[in-house]
């Protein structure tokens, strides 16, 4: 009796998994193949960005803080946000971040504006993560709806797959065809078939992280399930006010008219560098308009991000008012769900295990582009070849 019922639960399943793969297999090919583009993006627009380098003069100096962010303004004049990036490689333009627009690069020994190397590669790679989301800006909008169930049921043909992979009986003899491919075949069938099967027990743990962290991002559901299962609400976004880069600080405006003496952009970047000596860039504010001011700096640290340090100086003096607390120091203050939710982030791109982890991606994204065809096509022979013949 227990046989007949794995027999019908296995037969459904198997139809189940048939349906849902015809179902979202187009959708399912469009995450996998854009993904194989997105395995190497921070690679790309580096190796891009080195376009950019200038050369360095041997006797003149750098422009002041004050000179690039006057070039800045000219270039920008009515940017709310405005902020001077500056590079630890003195062969790095400085960049001029101006909120939501596009940024500028300014020559550090001239001021001049100039073209940015990489404009078409992070052109093409939005386009592609567009197309990965199939969203075109909107999170809520039906196509989004749709690659997010897609995603969704990718997560249901792996699992699903898992299990009508699974042999009756463990002889390497049953196991083998299952796992390794030969050269050739009997037909256009068997390939598929064997195809199918190999590559989709190969790729079964990275094709599961990968779906199964794009559920988390794409509902909230799944979200407040991850902080759940660490006992833990999911944290409510920022509450504005604060600093940041471009910003300075929120101050009334009479607050901001008062007169008086004025630390210059210079003093606060100098102030900035002495108690961040490690830094790789710096992020200062050109017009900051409050009493204190943040300046953001990146320093030397473990992730896959570069951590982030916060000076916050005297607008009058540019003495220091406050330093954030070293990257180990912030990371133990993390909670075990912000910490798991940051995991989920990076790993379903790859990148938490370096360049080893986006190299799986990109494979796992490449052989699932196989498995739908193969999917697509075993399908096709079974449901609608018999109709036309």
């Amino acid at each position: 009796m227990s046989s007949i019922t794995g027999s019908v639960f296995r037969r459904v399943l198997f139809w189940a998994h048939l349906s849902t793969g015809v179902a979202a297999g187009l959708l399912i090919l469009l995450m996998s193949a854009t993904g194989v583009l997105l395995a190497y993006e921070k690679q790309l627009v580096a190796a891009a960005e080195q376009g950019n380098r200038v050369a360095v003069p041997a006797d003149a100096p750098m422009l002041t803080a004050a000179a690039l962010a006057d070039k800045a303004l000219a270039a920008a004049p009515d940017a709310q946000r405005l902020a001077l990036v500056f590079n630890l490689d003195p062969a790095m333009p400085v960049t001029v971040t101006r909120g939501r627009d596009a940024p500028l690069l300014l020559h550090p020994w001239t001021g001049e504006l100039l073209p940015d190397a990489a404009e078409g590669t992070r052109h093409f790679l939005h386009e592609v993560e567009d197309l990965h989301r199939w969203m075109a800006g909107d999170a809520r909008s039906t196509r989004a709806s749709l690659m997010h169930l897609a995603n969704l049921l990718f997560v249901f043909i792996v699992l699903s797959g898992l299990y009508l992979w699974l042999p009756a009986v463990w002889r390497w003899r049953a196991i083998k065809p299952r796992v390794v491919p030969v050269v050739r075949y009997v037909n256009g069938k068997a390939r598929d078939y064997a195809w199918h099967q190999s590559f989709g027990i190969w790729m079964l743990v990275p094709l599961a992280v990968m779906a199964g962290t794009g559920v988390v991002m794409s509902y909230g559901w799944a979200n407040q399930l991850l902080f759940a299962a660490y006992g833990e609400q999911v944290p409510q976004r920022g509450g504005g006010g604060g600093g940041g880069p471009g910003g300075g600080g929120a101050q009334s405006t009479a607050q901001a008219e008062e007169p008086g003496a004025r630390a210059t952009l210079d003093q606060m970047l100098t102030t900035a560098r002495v108690q961040l000596p490690d830094w790789q860039r710096i992020t200062l504010p050109v017009k900051p308009a409050a009493d204190a001011v943040d300046i953001v700096a990146e320093v030397p640290g473990e992730g896959v991000r570069l951590p982030r340090r916060t000076v916050t100086v005297s607008a009058a003096d540019a003495s220091v008012i406050k330093v954030s607390p070293p990257p180990a120091e912030t990371a133990d203050k993390q909670t075990a769900g912000q910490r798991a939710r940051t995991w989920v982030r990076f790993a379903h791109t790859g990148e938490y295990y370096g360049v080893i982890g986006q190299t799986v991606a990109a494979l796992a994204s490449l052989l699932a582009c196989v498995l739908v065809y193969t999917g697509l096509a075993l399908a096709w022979r079974r449901l609608i070849r018999p109709r036309l013949a």
